[in-house]
């Protein structure tokens, strides 16, 4: 019996990560930007954090235009696109050739890793599918080489220098979390993913979905303190205190309900610790915050402040003070600025 086809936009860290092991189950295809399939051919190598181990991933297709696959059916998508170039001209147009490829396919859903504001919306629309057909999930991370992150003691160097790319599971044995919001969808994910035998799917209760965007706050005050190690970060007083504020606000906005009132009076310093505290010893031995550091630094935080502005304005428009946050956001921009 031949594998179900798996359609994955993107062939960055993320995208190869995941692709290795979603292809014990699933016939692999790329979409990337015209020009750049070269790039990104067989074969590529993958060092895995924890095992310590190298593995050779070479059994997938790129192409660089849905028109190549368009007598082809598939089972799902897996979207990498980050939430601002999902959001881009580029994004939004290689999104609407997804959507043309698949919205005739009511089989086909699409599962996506970008945050931001609005984003399962943006993606609906944008696609032309309903919200039924869409999952949002959380990657495990992945990054290619960089001296800006340093080389775990035991960690064998030599495989290193070999590879492609580089990825630490969510924890020992986690490559995929999935916002358990469509169980049916969980399971279709779970039912090809799992094939791998290494790596499995972590279900995360629906009501995480309104919490990501609170790890967007979070990183940006993060990258305030200049990325200290976790637990110098909560050390920093009066930034931490400014950050509970700040995600108190957040979740007090129109847009998160009943259920983010709720949480805004439950989030408070304990439970911030541990939203913090359990992905950084999950990475183990890569250091976390030297990842959020080269992943999150620079352009990416000038990105992640421009969607809390836009949370501090749609704040503003419904009668919610948001002093902290803008407080945050001030501060990002006079760090970006210098």
């Amino acid at each position: 019996m031949s594998k179900p086809k798996i359609l994955i936009v993107g062939c960055g860290a993320v995208g190869l990560s995941q692709g290795y092991h979603l292809s014990a189950g699933a016939d692999i295809t790329y979409l990337v930007r015209p020009g750049r399939s070269g790039a990104f051919a067989p074969p590529k190598r993958l060092y895995d954090y924890k095992t310590e181990k190298l593995h050779t991933f070479e059994g997938y297709r790129v192409i660089e235009n849905t028109t190549e696959v368009a007598n082809e059916e598939f089972y799902c998508v897996l979207d990498t696109l980050d939430g601002h170039t999902a959001q881009s001209e580029g994004g939004v147009a290689t999104l609407k050739s997804v959507g043309d490829l698949i919205r005739n396919a009511p089989k086909t859903f699409v599962a996506y890793d970008a945050i931001g504001a609005d984003m399962e919306q943006h993606y609906a629309s944008t696609l032309g599918i309903p919200k039924e057909r869409l999952v949002l999930v959380l990657s495990m991370l992945a990054h290619q080489p960089t001296p800006m992150i340093s080389v775990p003691p035991k960690a064998n160097r030599e495989l290193i220098a070999q590879a492609d790319l580089l990825f630490s599971p969510l924890a020992k044995d986690t490559g995929l979390a999935v916002v358990n919001k469509n169980v049916e969808l969980t399971k279709k994910i779970e039912a090809v993913y799992n094939k791998n035998g290494r790596l499995k799917i972590d279900r995360q209760h629906a009501i995480v979905g309104n919490l990501v965007m609170l790890g967007m706050v979070q990183l940006v005050v993060w990258n305030n303190e200049g990325w200290p190690a976790w637990p110098q970060f909560k050390d920093r007083g009066e930034s931490w205190a400014l950050l509970l504020r700040a995600q108190k606000e957040v979740l007090t906005l129109p847009r998160f309900g009943w259920t983010g009132w709720i949480l805004s009076w439950f989030i408070g310093s304990w439970a911030t610790a541990k939203m913090i505290e359990i992905p950084t010893n999950g990475a183990l031995p890569l250091a976390y915050h030297e990842f959020n550091a080269f992943h999150h630094g620079n352009k990416v935080v000038k990105q992640d402040v421009e969607v809390l502005e836009e949370l501090i304005t749609a704040g503003e428009k419904a009668k919610v003070k948001m002093p902290a946050l803008r407080e945050i956001c001030r501060q990002a921009r006079e760090k970006l600025d210098n």
